[in-house]
């Protein structure tokens, strides 16, 4: 199924019996699930009018009721939808929650001073927390479905999750982890997120399905593995020589061109490398 919604494409995958990806072209993914008596969302997206879409591309699927909606973690473009879903259960990691509390505000203002297309809209959003939270792991039977909401660490955020459904071999990754996408760092936890990424392998999937992108394969999740790891550990031996960042994002990009540079973003390394620094430098 494929359509436009708010300008650019959008497409309806079916990636296993009852359960959809669906890919905005250049903007933020989703996922439905289809259960017995109900519907489950995968990510809000990033404004009320982007959260309607997506709740009449579920009226495409099924007329059964969504029932609950799973953050993947706290940033704007994939919660910022969730005041649409106020009559439903929103499900996230404590820390998601506590993002929300306390940096939503600020970056909804973020979006509203870059009076960039969201601008508007962004202005009139209600900053919606989810309602029901967990810590490590969150099991739930769907529709005869076994769902796996999995914290393995942190990584693009303090609370990102992994939607695991074993028995369709099947991952939901939110940002952490993409197909031949180089993922935002800015709020990353550079460090912690190469052991978060080698965690992911122990799940069991065959596929997955990321925030941004295409649907990707256990192969391509071994690379973005070994991308963020590269990433890091080149960004953090520049700032133990004493490079200064441009020479460590400088360093960066020899390292990693090679085998990464054909990937989506790539030109965008220095906020990562920027961040690794952030991460190294003693606070006083």
């Amino acid at each position: 199924m494929v359509s436009q919604s708010n300008g650019a494409r959008t497409e309806i995958v079916e990636v296993a019996r009852g359960v959809y990806a669906r890919l905005h072209e250049g903007l933020t993914n989703a996922g439905i699930i289809v259960g017995d008596d109900g519907v489950l969302v995968i990510d809000s997206l990033r404004l009320p009018s982007f959260a309607r879409d997506l709740r009449a591309d579920v009226r495409k699927i099924t007329d059964k009721p969504i029932r609950y909606v799973v953050d993947t973690h706290a940033h704007w473009d994939h919660a910022f939808g969730n005041e649409e879903f106020t009559d439903v259960t929103i499900v996230g990691h404590v820390n998601c929650r506590r993002e929300l509390e306390e940096l939503g505000e600020g970056w909804k203002q973020g979006v509203v001073a870059r009076n960039i297309a969201w601008s508007e809209e962004m202005k009139t959003v209600r900053i919606t927390p989810p309602t029901l939270t967990f810590d490590q792991r969150l099991e739930l039977h769907f529709g005869g479905r076994r769902i796996d909401l999995v914290y393995l660490g942190r990584a693009h955020t303090s609370g990102d999750i992994f939607i695991n459904l074993p028995d369709d071999g099947l991952l939901f990754t939110g940002d952490v982890a993409q197909d031949a996408g180089v993922p935002y760092m800015v709020d990353g936890y550079m460090a912690d997120w190469i052991e978060t990424d080698s965690r992911i392998l122990d799940l069991p999937f065959d596929r997955f399905v990321s925030g941004h992108g295409p649907i990707g394969t256990r192969p391509a999740m071994e690379e973005a593995r070994d991308f963020i790891a590269a990433f890091v550990t080149t960004a953090q031996a520049a700032h133990r020589e004493g490079r200064p960042v441009p020479a460590g994002i400088e360093a960066v990009r020899v390292a990693l061109e090679g085998r990464f540079g054909h990937w989506r973003g790539f030109a965008g390394l220095s906020a990562g490398v920027e961040r690794v620094y952030r991460e190294m430098t003693p606070k006083t």
